[in-house]
């Protein structure tokens, strides 16, 4: 299942205070009640926060004590009451799950429709996850998926050609005034991978000389990295005195640039100062909106000026995405029979393995191998009939029958496994 809220359900202030303990939340339901493991509603859990939205992924034993943990965990993390958490929260459950999530990797329900950056942050998701051990092989599987699908989509279709994303839009609004960043210096503020895509689009518009500010001191990293000359805490208000944009994108801890701060920094200046604050926590406090020659471009004015999409690119796009959900859907039916395929094979390969013990002893090394080969030729005919059945039935959703007959035949007894 996914549990989240994005852009089109609340407002980016709203959604601002989900993202705040986002990064703690996948480890936190994980191990919570560890001492009870085996009672825990949750088998896996991997977090997708970005500027638009939270998201929480979760490979479920228990539906509904699985919602009520999440829904507890974020009421902790961000203070709100969980019965406004238990309300704003989108659900989605089986197969609409990888449905939402391959088009969100595809850039279909950005802010900005076919965005650059989407696919790389659900990549980074499932890393994240699986370096915390918060990743189940389920939601391995639905995330690697949803990594192809994107590539597929931008491969295949229209969608994104142009590059564009969050950042590249909220540029073409900073320049739609008087500003042109061609030959000018700029400041980026962060040095996530936000700002390294920022940096990339500054230089393709002819930024000459750039500045990073990074309030977790990773400046000079970024810088050595990037083309960019590094600004010490003690250097900000110097730095900012002599630019013509501030693209802020840290997030780390919202606030990173107060109004005072920008103000001194341009008492001698009549240029006016545009800053692109892209961070959801906001990097901007917001008193800087009413200092003069001073102009600000947030995410929601991103999207207000979102451009639309080509029909024809997006409709290709859609079909990928559609196509994908139904091949893994596919494939996880097949899934449903995996234990019983293998309980199959393992008792029929215990019964092989105990008359070859008895063989052994009767005839010398060299037959007994010949036997034993003869024998694990016809094992593996004998049961590739039933696998192929096994992998029908479940896609068709009868595994009883397929179960029932194990345990007459075999007096192999599993528990039917609950569909989608």
């Amino acid at each position: 299942m996914v549990l989240g809220v994005s852009h089109h359900d609340l407002e980016l202030a709203d959604l601002e205070r989900y993202s705040a303990g986002a990064s703690e939340l996948g480890v936190n339901l994980f191990n919570a009640d560890t001492s009870v493991q085996a009672s825990s509603p949750i088998a896996g859990v991997a977090v997708l926060a970005t500027c638009n939205r939270v998201e929480i992924y979760v490979d479920a034993l228990r539906f509904h004590d699985a919602v009520d943990a999440v829904t507890h965990e974020l009421a902790a993390i961000t203070g709100i009451e969980e019965s406004v958490v238990a309300g704003q929260l989108h659900v989605r459950v089986g197969a609409p799950v990888a449905a939402h999530l391959f088009a969100v990797a595809a850039g279909l329900d950005s802010m900005v429709v076919g965005e650059a950056e989407i696919s790389g942050q659900v990549s980074r998701t499932l890393r994240r996850a699986q370096r915390e051990e918060t990743a189940s092989p389920a939601l391995n599987r639905l995330f690697q998926n949803a990594a192809r699908t994107a590539k597929k989509v931008v491969a295949g279709t229209g969608l994104g050609a142009a590059g564009r994303s969050v950042a590249s839009v909220a540029l073409d609004v900073a320049e739609s005034g008087d500003l042109s960043v061609a030959g000018k210096r700029a400041l980026i503020v962060g040095t996530g991978a936000y700002a390294r895509v920022v940096a990339a689009a500054l230089r393709e518009r002819g930024c000459t000389d750039l500045l990073v500010f990074s309030p977790s001191n990773h400046a000079e990293a970024f810088a050595a990295t990037h083309h960019a000359r590094p600004v010490l805490a003690a250097e900000l208000q110097a730095a900012i005195s002599e630019v013509a944009l501030v693209v802020a994108c840290s997030g780390t801890t919202g606030g990173a640039l107060d109004a005072d701060t920008i103000a001194l920094a341009r008492t001698s200046q009549r240029e006016q100062l545009t800053i692109v604050d892209l961070a959801l926590r906001a990097d901007i406090s917001f008193d800087v909106r009413s200092l003069p020659n001073v102009r600000v471009i947030d995410l929601q004015t991103v999207a207000e000026n979102a451009p639309a999409e080509q029909a024809e690119a997006l409709i290709a796009a859609q079909d990928v995405v559609i196509a994908a959900v139904a091949e893994f859907e596919d494939d996880q039916a097949v899934r449903v029979l995996d234990p019983a395929v293998i309980a199959l094979r393992s008792h029929v390969s215990g019964m092989v393995s105990k008359e070859m013990e008895r063989l052994r002893g009767k005839y010398d090394e060299g037959i007994a191998a010949d036997l034993e080969m003869a024998m694990h030729r016809v094992t593996r005919s004998l049961l590739h009939t039933p696998t192929l059945r096994a992998h029908e039935l479940a896609r068709s959703g009868d595994s009883a029958g397929y179960l029932s007959a194990l345990h007459t035949l075999f007096g192999i007894e599993l528990t039917p496994p609950t569909q989608g």
